[in-house]
Parts: C-alpha cells; sequence; structure tokens
C-alpha cells in the first residue's frame, strides 16, 4: 500500500496530498467524536456546512471545511478511492496548480449552492470537489475528442455522473445541491482557466460572462441570507 501510494504521489503529487490530508482529518474525527463520525451535532462543531451558522456569524469558512469532513467510514473510502482513481487523470488534463484550483473552487461552489437551496442540510464530503473533477473532465473529453483516449475517459466520466445523479435523487441522505453545484463550479473553473497548457481554448468572452457569474454568486451568498435560513 504504501509502494502503491508513492507510485501515484511521483504521478499526481497534487491528488495524493489532498487524499491524505482528508484521510489525517478524519482520524481526528474519529478521535475528537469517540468514533461516532456520523454525529449531526458533532460535525456542525467540527466545520459542517450549516446554514444558520453561515448566516447568522458569518462563517464563510464552513463552504470549503466540508470538503474534508466525512459522516463515516463508508462515506470517506468511496470518496478517496474515486479521487485515487480519478484524480491522477484531472490532475494530468490540468496540471498541479489548476488541478487544485478546480478541486477547491468546485468544492467551494458546490457548498454554496448547498447553502443558497438547502441551507438547513447539514453537508460534509468531497463529493462537492469530485464532481467538479468530472464537470472539468467532461469538458476536457469534449475539447479534445479527437483522441480516443481521451473521448473514452469523457464518456466514463458522463455516466459516472448521470448514475450518480439519478441514485442521490432517489436518497435522502445525499446533498443533491452540493453534487449539481460542484460539477456546475467545475465547467464554470474549466471554461474560464482552460487546461494544461490550453488556456485559450474558450472564447474570452464566454470566459469573462463566467467571471461576472462567480462574483454574482459570491455577492448572492453574502446577502442571501442562505435562502429559507
Amino acid at each position: 500500500m504504501i509502494n502503491s501510494f508513492k507510485q501515484q504521489f511521483r504521478i499526481a503529487p497534487v491528488t495524493m496530498s489532498i487524499l491524505a490530508v482528508t484521510i489525517l482529518v478524519f482520524i481526528a474525527e474519529g478521535l475528537f467524536s469517540g468514533g461516532q463520525t456520523a454525529n449531526g451535532e458533532f460535525l456542525v462543531s467540527f466545520g459542517a456546512k450549516w446554514g444558520p451558522y453561515i448566516h447568522h456569524y458569518d462563517q464563510y469558512w464552513r463552504l470549503l471545511t466540508p470538503v474534508f469532513l466525512h459522516a463515516g467510514f463508508m462515506h470517506i473510502a468511496t470518496n478517496m478511492l474515486t479521487l485515487w482513481f480519478i484524480g491522477p487523470l484531472a490532475e494530468e488534463a490540468f496540471g498541479r496548480w489548476k488541478f487544485l484550483g478546480l478541486y477547491f473552487f468546485g468544492g467551494i461552489f458546490g457548498n454554496i449552492m448547498s447553502y443558497l437551496f438547502a441551507p438547513l442540510t447539514i453537508s460534509v464530503g468531497a463529493s462537492t470537489a469530485l464532481f467538479a473533477m468530472f464537470g472539468g473532465l467532461i469538458l476536457y473529453a469534449v475539447q479534445f475528442k479527437e483522441d480516443p483516449r481521451i473521448r473514452s475517459q469523457g464518456t466514463i466520466m458522463i455516466l459516472f455522473v448521470v448514475l450518480n445523479l439519478v441514485t442521490g435523487f432517489a436518497s435522502t441522505d445525499i446533498d443533491m445541491w452540493g453534487h449539481i453545484g460542484g460539477l456546475i463550479g467545475g465547467m464554470m473553473f474549466t471554461v474560464i482557466f482552460g487546461f494544461y497548457g490550453r488556456s485559450g481554448k474558450f472564447p474570452w468572452h464566454v470566459r469573462l460572462a463566467l467571471v461576472v457569474v462567480t462574483i454574482i454568486v459570491i455577492i448572492l451568498t453574502v446577502i442571501s441570507g442562505g435562502g429559507t435560513v
């Protein structure tokens, strides 16, 4: 396992660093919660997205911290396995710094959507950031569809997104606004910043329009009060 991690780190250092930090945070969750990492009250105290605290106490950092938090072993295991396999593909497509931006921009954007449309939902998990990766890789496949390998990866990403959205809508435990927001955020970041060495692929006026949209969303987040909170 250690050798596999070292090999993956050489290929995708940002992905593996995020994975390692997230696992360490989960270990801390387990220690501080006495193993009750799915307890809602504990998760809120540890940094989960919780609309009332964001609205009443301006705790906007709660739009970032949920990316590192998970509710239970199966939750983090599923997300980290996804990051292990998909992260290196995204890091290769975007390069290290743009991949880092994609991951956290999409993660935060997903939590903003959750805050605006589901403020009374306690939300944690890297899923918002993972959906951002899916969105970015789908656009990557669209832009470079002449490459059979990239096109095939894009098809897999689309199927994965559709499957997750369908199963998510059938579950009451999944924050769908976070997932959808992460997907949209990842696509927005991709259009604005482009891929590794290919930032000029999208028209400048489209990129500028999405910068304006991003600013508007931030303003709405600050003044909205979190939807119905």
